[in-house]
């Protein structure tokens, strides 16, 4: 039988502690993740971090606060029109337009200015007016205006007398009146003017699931302020999206959404846009030109990783590529582009800016015999050694130049550049308009 701990009244002392630092497991995994992120960050990249997650906070805030922002529903009082299963990325999740009915100040109840009228049948996320509510944040549908006088009654809402008809796009509803007992549902049911007039600027909200819905008709009458705005589509799951307003069923959504797509497919899987800030091409790319980079002609890219799905084609002697490579110390600049020198398994060599293959110029045809590779101020020994560690070119692997390196890196500071570094081809000059022209291996 295991003995007691006097100190601990009798409990045993807890298994999962370090001996002598009482940290958990759990803590000093994430203390010594926190460190291996952070050991090797120069002061140059924290900065970069903390300027990049600056402006991605300030962004998010821009968008999140005066136009648009997701929200989960929270319970069953929409359904079918919503679905709040509270499991982890089941229940139904929406886009709320802040913008609508004018931009509210952060974290009070008042407006900036006022926007559009709410409309009966919108779909609206608001502050709940009831202290005591379960969730603070709200979404049903408006269904009494101000001034108007409510009355719910054999499942059906009534406004000034008639009975109010469902719109096409809403599933059928039984609005439920008191059950025996059932004191505290008062306003849209009892005819008397405190609870039967909806006040200037506030609206009776009502969720579809009426017999499951705890809304306006216990709360009351929701004001204007409140109302964070107006729920536009179902973007999670994806099985249920659902735009509410027939914005998708536009031709010109239709239209903007085909090029956007297309566009995301050709930027995913076979070519994107650089910029070329450095005019180290000499006369066949300016700076500042934009380039179309063909990420397909070394195979389909993984999106997001350097794999590719196919195999694709040999680079050629002259192309201009661009590539990944170490951070430039100077500028932090990881992406550089350069001319293909050398070829897996040849001998190169720079011999007064002419480059040599094999111990050899190159043959009249090729398309660098006659370019010359400025050397003032550039640093390597790549390519400037005729030992084999710094003249063959390994397997899977190339040597880029630029016509000037000054400044600015190439193979012979970088070494030989892996296939899986390259992005891509350059083809083209897309931008400026003034030169869009195509680009050939020279």
């Amino acid at each position: 039988m295991a003995k007691k701990n006097s100190k601990t009244g009798g409990r045993a002392d807890k298994p999962n502690r370090k001996p002598g630092t009482g940290v958990s497991p759990e803590r000093s995994a994430f203390l010594g993740a926190v460190s291996w992120f952070v050991g090797d960050l120069s002061r140059q990249n924290a900065i970069d971090w903390t300027k990049n997650i600056g402006i991605a906070l300030a962004v998010a805030f821009m968008i999140r606060w005066p136009l648009a922002e997701p929200y989960k529903i929270p319970s069953q009082s929409m359904y079918p029109t919503l679905n709040g299963v509270d499991r982890f990325l089941r229940g139904d999740r929406v886009f709320v337009n802040k913008y609508v009915y004018g931009v509210r100040v952060p974290f009070m109840n008042k407006r900036l200015w006022r926007g559009a009228d709410p409309q009966r049948w919108d779909i609206v996320v608001f502050q709940s007016p009831d202290p005591e509510a379960q969730h603070p944040t709200l979404i049903k549908r408006i269904v009494g205006l101000p001034g108007e006088r409510i009355h719910i009654a054999h499942g059906k809402v009534y406004v000034n007398g008639e009975a109010l008809e469902l719109p096409p796009n809403m599933p059928p509803a039984y609005y439920t009146s008191p059950g025996p007992g059932q004191r505290d549902m008062v306003y849209g049911v009892l005819e008397d003017e405190t609870h039967a007039v909806v006040p200037k600027e506030h609206y009776l909200m009502l969720g579809d699931n009426s017999g499951n819905s705890r809304d306006g008709r216990y709360f009351g009458w929701v004001p204007n302020e409140n109302i964070v705005g107006k729920a536009f589509c179902i973007w999670w799951p994806i099985p249920r999206c659902r735009d509410f307003t027939g914005f998708t069923r536009t031709w010109w959504w239709r239209t903007i959404a085909s090029v956007l797509g297309i566009l995301l497919i050709v930027r995913l899987f076979y070519g994107r846009s650089w910029c070329l800030r450095h005019p180290v091409l000499g006369d066949t790319i300016g700076a500042g030109e934009h380039l179309y980079i063909h990420r397909a002609a070394l195979g389909i890219p993984t999106p997001f990783t350097r794999r590719r799905m196919t195999p694709g084609r040999k680079l050629v002697r002259g192309e201009i590529v661009v590539y990944h490579g170490p951070p430039n110390p100077v500028t932090g600049e990881h992406t550089f582009a350069g001319r293909v020198a050398g070829l897996p398994g040849e001998r190169v060599y720079l011999d007064n800016g002419k480059l040599t293959t094999n111990g050899a110029p190159l043959p009249a045809s090729d398309p660098l015999a006659e370019r010359t590779f400025s050397t003032d101020g550039a640093a390597g020994t790549y390519g400037r050694s005729k030992g084999k560690e710094y003249s063959e070119v390994p397997d899977g692997h190339y040597f880029v130049l630029c016509d000037d390196a000054s400044g600015y890196p190439d193979s012979r500071t970088l070494g030989w550049i892996p296939r899986r570094d390259v992005i891509g081809v350059a083809t083209a000059v897309w931008w400026p308009l003034s030169r869009l022209r195509r680009i050939t291996a020279c």
